[in-house]
């Protein structure tokens, strides 16, 4: 085999290069996404979740939704149970914007490829009136009665 000379040692380099990044672009576009942050986050008081609805502020950094239902503020995850996919909230619906699904405000499915409804994490409140979200513990449906998987608002 004859040396390389520089022109080709360029050229090989940035096919191996393409080759990587592509790799990388096909692991992403089939929805391996990468993990969401976890541990303890505070959410604020009951105070920031005056109405009912879905609050997407911690969506973008933390992946969490907080939902506020009737007298009950529950968190959930903030990604689509289908590939991964970082979820949006549009004219009120929890939806993913990559495949379409939808989700209601218990965070089950609705509509599109999603099967699973979302996971709930453990929150509980302080003794200051503050929101602790546990990542690090969720619950499936059978279990969202659990007193640590939402706060009741009296």
């Amino acid at each position: 085999m004859s040396d390389m000379n520089r022109r080709e040692f360029v050229r090989a380099t940035a096919a191996t290069v393409s080759l990587v990044v592509l790799g990388g672009a096909q692991d992403w576009a089939q929805g391996a996404a990468p993990p969401a942050p976890s541990g303890p986050l505070d959410i604020g008081t009951l105070a920031d979740y005056p109405t009912d609805g879905v609050f997407d502020k911690f969506l973008k950094t933390e992946k969490v939704l907080v939902i506020r239902n009737g007298n009950r503020l529950y968190a959930c995850s903030g990604r689509c149970t289908h590939k991964g996919s970082t979820l949006a909230i549009k004219q009120g619906r929890i939806r993913c914007p990559s495949h379409g699904s939808v989700f209601n405000e218990q965070g089950a499915p609705v509509s599109g490829p999603a099967k699973a409804p979302l996971a709930r994490f453990a929150i509980t409140k302080t003794a200051e009136g503050r929101l602790i979200v546990d990542r690090s513990r969720t619950f499936e449906p059978r279990q969202w009665d659990d007193p640590q998987a939402s706060i009741t608002i009296v």
